[in-house]
């Protein structure tokens, strides 16, 4: 018995990890470009552009990058403190004037592709509640009854797709380009964070930050 339960918990303990796993994959990551005129460039401070439709979105987003960045050791500061309201339109003199400002070495500009969203409803779940009015308990008459019903709830799911490009701020070249999308996530802002954490973590895969 005692190896039956060891064995259980073992399992438990397993499928337990794939769901935590499962819940937080991580974007998926394609490399578009590599300049191969880069050489061993390392940036210690970087200039971070969203380009997003959406303001409030362009600044959360600007927000996680930066502070992800900072979170391992690197300089960063969110366009949108400069240059306020201009998501849509940002041209690349403005960039370069902000970045120079900033004293970045780098740009990193991200562009919201697309964002997807789907909705479906998932159904509350009933219940039976028994309560014994006394009398032989294996008697069911002697049972008042109620159903207790949980309210559907609507599940979200929100795929988000974000190209991003890296340009030094000497000669504005080009370094670096990928694209990164995130699955199903529950919530925009978690897909934010997730598309964040991606371009940070390849920033550093790619020995581009120090």
């Amino acid at each position: 018995m005692r190896s039956v339960n060891r064995a259980w918990r073992t399992l438990s303990a397993v499928l337990g990890a794939c769901a935590v796993a499962a819940c937080a994959q991580q974007a998926e990551v394609v490399k578009l470009y590599e300049s191969p005129d880069a050489g061993d460039a390392v940036f210690q401070n970087l200039f971070v552009v969203v380009i997003s439709s959406d303001e409030d979105l362009r600044q959360d987003f600007e927000h996680r990058l930066a502070a992800g960045l900072m979170r391992v050791g690197i300089a960063a500061d969110p366009s949108h403190r400069t240059l306020p309201g201009q998501s849509e339109g940002m041209l690349q003199e403005d960039l370069n004037r902000a970045a120079a400002a900033a004293g970045s070495d780098a740009i990193l500009v991200s562009h919201v592709v697309s964002v997807e969203s789907s909705y479906g409803i998932e159904e509350g779940r009933s219940e039976l509640k028994f309560e014994c009015r006394g009398g032989d308990p294996v008697d069911y008459f002697l049972y008042d009854h109620e159903i207790l019903k949980e309210p559907d709830s609507v599940a979200a799911a929100h795929t988000v797709v974000v190209i991003s490009n890296l340009y030094d701020t000497i000669d504005h070249a080009r370094i670096w380009t990928i694209q990164s999308t995130c699955f199903d996530k529950a919530s925009l802002h978690e897909a934010i964070a997730a598309e964040s954490d991606a371009v940070v973590r390849q920033l550093r895969i790619d020995r581009l930050v120090h």
